[in-house]
C-alpha cells in the first residue's frame, strides 16, 4: 500500500494495509464477540470447529489473533496453505511438531503422530490444529483430519481442529461423502460482510490506529460510495480507502471526497452503476431461463410427434371412426312437470292472470329441463 501521503494527512504508518496487522483489529461487526467464542472454544471444548466467511472478510486476521492470544499451555499448528495430499498433510502437520524422519507409509505415520500426541497430553500440553483457507483442502485431506480427530485419550481429545474457509467450504462437507467429518463440527461461526454504519466505524478506527487525530478525514457522500463500492468486505475497504487517499494527496486535498473515491473504484473495475430497469434479478433472470427451456423442449416433442405420425398413402383415404355422440331420450315422465310449489296454488293467488301463471309454468319446466342438460 501506498505510504506517500503519510505526512499530508498526519498518519505515523499506513492505515490501510492488506496484510493482516493485529493492532489494526476491529471488534466490531461481531468480530470481537466471535474472537472470545474462538478462544474459549480452543481452550475448554474438543472437536472440530469451522469459521466461513467471504472473501476479503477477515478470517486470516481472527485466525492469527486467536494463535498470538492462547496461553504456553496450548501447541498451536498453523497451516496456511492446506491444499496437500493426503499423505503431505500428515507430513506437514509431523513437522510443526517437531518430526522430521516421519516414514513413508500412511499407517506409519499416523502412529508416530499419535505418540507425539499422547506425550505433550501426558505433560499438559493441548494441541490445537488451525487450517486456514480450509476449502482449498482436497476431500481425502479432509478425511485424514477427521482421522487425526479420532486420536484420543480415555476422556480427552488428543487433537482439537479448527477450520477456516470461504463459503465453499460448507458445500465441501454438505456432501454426503463428507458426513463424518461434518458430525464432528461442535460449532460454526459465520463472519458477515460489514453494514453501512460498521464500514464507517471501521475507517476511522483504522485512521486513529494510524495516528489520525482530527475530524472526519472522508466526506459523507465519499463514505456512502465507499460503503457501496466495498459491499463490507474488509479488504475491498482498505484498497478503496487507500487509493482514495492517495488521489486526495495528488490533488493536495486535506479530506477525501466523492470524486477521489470514484477514482478508486475506476483503478479497480468497478461498475458501480445502479442496476438498470430493464435488467431483471438473478433470480427472475434464472426463472425466464427455465420458462424458455421447457417452451424448446415441448417444441422439441411436439416436432418429434409430429414427424413420426404415419403420413397418408395417395390414393387411400383415411376413414376415421365417427364419434359418438351423447343424445338425451327424451321421455314422457323426464317431461311431466312435478307439482307446483304450494305457493302456486295457495287461495291468494291472482286467479285474473292465467296467462302469467302458463308463463311461469313454461319458464319452470324449461329451467327443471336445462339443469338436466336437456334444455340448450
Amino acid at each position: 500500500m501506498s505510504s506517500l501521503y503519510l505526512d499530508h494527512f498526519g498518519l505515523a504508518k499506513p492505515p490501510f494495509q492488506i496484510t493482516p496487522d493485529l493492532g489494526f483489529f476491529f471488534s466490531g461487526g461481531r468480530r470481537g464477540d466471535i474472537l472470545s467464542a474462538l478462544l474459549h472454544v480452543a481452550q475448554h471444548e474438543e472437536g472440530i470447529m469451522t469459521l466461513v466467511a467471504e472473501v476479503g472478510s477477515g478470517k486470516t486476521m481472527l485466525a492469527r489473533l486467536v494463535l498470538s492470544r492462547l496461553p504456553s499451555t496450548i501447541c498451536t499448528i498453523y497451516l496456511a496453505n492446506p491444499s496437500f495430499s493426503r499423505d503431505e498433510i500428515l507430513g506437514a502437520i509431523g513437522r510443526e511438531l517437531g518430526l522430521t524422519n516421519l516414514p513413508t507409509s500412511t499407517e506409519a505415520r499416523l502412529a508416530a503422530l499419535h505418540q507425539e500426541l499422547l506425550s505433550r497430553h501426558s505433560g499438559g500440553q493441548r494441541v490445537l490444529l488451525v487450517i486456514d483457507e480450509a476449502h482449498a483442502m482436497p476431500p481425502e485431506s479432509l478425511e485424514e483430519v477427521r482421522l487425526l480427530s479420532n486420536l484420543e485419550t480415555e476422556q480427552h481429545k488428543l487433537l482439537n481442529i479448527m477450520l477456516f474457509g470461504q463459503p465453499e467450504l460448507d458445500e465441501t462437507l454438505g456432501d454426503r461423502r463428507m458426513r463424518q467429518v461434518r458430525d464432528r463440527v461442535i460449532h460454526r461461526f459465520e463472519l458477515t460482510p460489514l453494514t453501512a454504519d460498521d464500514v464507517a466505524a471501521y475507517v476511522d478506527h483504522r485512521l486513529r490506529a494510524a495516528g489520525w487525530r482530527g475530524g472526519t478525514l472522508f466526506a459523507p457522500a465519499a463514505m456512502a460510495l465507499l460503503i457501496k463500492a466495498s459491499g463490507g468486505r474488509a479488504r475491498r475497504i482498505n484498497l478503496l480507502a487507500d487509493k482514495a487517499l492517495l488521489a486526495a494527496y495528488a490533488l493536495g486535498k486535506p479530506s477525501v471526497q466523492i470524486e477521489q473515491v470514484r477514482v478508486a473504484v475506476s483503478e479497480l473495475h468497478d461498475d458501480i452503476a445502479a442496476p438498470s430497469p430493464w435488467q431483471l434479478p438473478r433470480v427472475w433472470a434464472w426463472v425466464a431461463v427455465g420458462v424458455v427451456g421447457m417452451l424448446v423442449l415441448a417444441g422439441v416433442v411436439w416436432t418429434r410427434q409430429t414427424a413420426s405420425a404415419p403420413a397418408p398413402v395417395a390414393g387411400f383415404a383415411v376413414a376415421s371412426a365417427p364419434v359418438p355422440q351423447w343424445r338425451p331420450s327424451y321421455r314422457r315422465r323426464h317431461l311431466r312437470p312435478r307439482p307446483l310449489p304450494r305457493v302456486w296454488r295457495h287461495p291468494s293467488f291472482p286467479r285474473r292472470l292465467p296467462q302469467r301463471r302458463s308463463q311461469a309454468l313454461r319458464r319452470l319446466t324449461r329451467l327443471r329441463l336445462h339443469r338436466r342438460g336437456w334444455w340448450s
